[in-house]
């Protein structure tokens, strides 16, 4: 008897203290809140990419965890040693994050609303752009954006099945072109083999991104996944392109497992 005591005070020890790690260096209940307020607010105008989602992230890691100067990052560091911290970040505060969402997205819908009926004297908004606007819900734009997720999966699932060589080659040299690259001494170089891959398996298929000398915007689909791999794998020798790409997939799979939404 004295056993089983013994074992269920240390499995609810255990569960008081993954919380507190997970307050303390990660999130709490007001930051993921606050972070699903920013994105359900940026959702109003369709769904973001991941490098919106990263930057919106930025302004919730606490100031102590980031040095702007140095670039160092404690708050990656953590979730590289332990990426189960991640995962039971979502496990704990999904809620949170879906109801800041809806709030975010409620409040930007209400502003547009107000600006379009007050500048409509001016025939600047038709009665079915109003309409439209109103037609607009939470519920189904939540949908929308975690729904985006599932192109950078299929993305990954088609760079996984690369061997090793070509793999890191081709995530590597992203790191030289014109989209990442800066210097004083050296000129940068365009990742022509990683573009013609992505151009032929459909990842990049607007006229402006593949007429372009580099690859598409930093910020956006491709370039954002494949920027944060190298950024991740030049950091953390452990990490290589594979298991961090195998990673992200399986975090993606989780949020969603989570939020619910179909």
């Amino acid at each position: 008897m004295k056993k089983k005591i013994f074992i269920l005070s240390l499995a609810f020890i255990t569960v008081i203290a993954s919380a507190l790690i997970i307050n303390a260096h990660l999130y709490t209940k007001e930051r993921v809140f606050n972070l699903g307020k920013a994105i359900g607010g940026n959702a109003w105008y369709g769904p973001r990419d991941l490098g919106t989602l990263l930057s919106t992230n930025m302004n919730e890691i606490p100031s102590e965890f980031f040095d702007y100067e140095s670039g160092q990052n404690k708050w990656r560091d953590l979730i590289a040693n332990d990426p189960t911290l991640a995962y039971s970040a979502v496990d704990y505060y999904y809620n949170d994050f879906t109801e800041g969402f809806k709030e975010g997205f409620e409040q930007e819908k209400k502003y547009q609303l107000s600006y379009m009926l007050k500048n409509n004297s001016n025939n600047n908004y038709s009665e079915y752009d109003v309409e439209r606007a109103l037609s607009k819900n939470s519920e189904d734009y939540l949908r929308l954006t975690v729904g985006n997720m599932r192109k950078y999966q299929s993305l990954i699932d088609d760079l996984l099945k690369l061997d090793d060589s070509k793999l890191n080659s081709m995530i590597n040299s992203i790191s030289k072109d014109p989209v990442a690259f800066y210097s004083d001494t050296e000129s940068p170089v365009e990742a022509k083999e990683l573009k013609r891959w992505l151009i032929t398996n459909g990842y990049i298929n607007s006229m402006d991104e593949i007429a372009n000398k580099s690859m598409p915007y930093y910020g956006h689909f491709p370039s954002d996944v494949i920027l944060l791999t190298r950024r991740i794998s030049s950091s953390y020798p452990s990490w290589t392109n594979r298991r961090t790409l195998q990673e992200m997939k399986k975090f993606s799979l989780h949020v969603q497992n989570k939020l619910n939404v179909k």
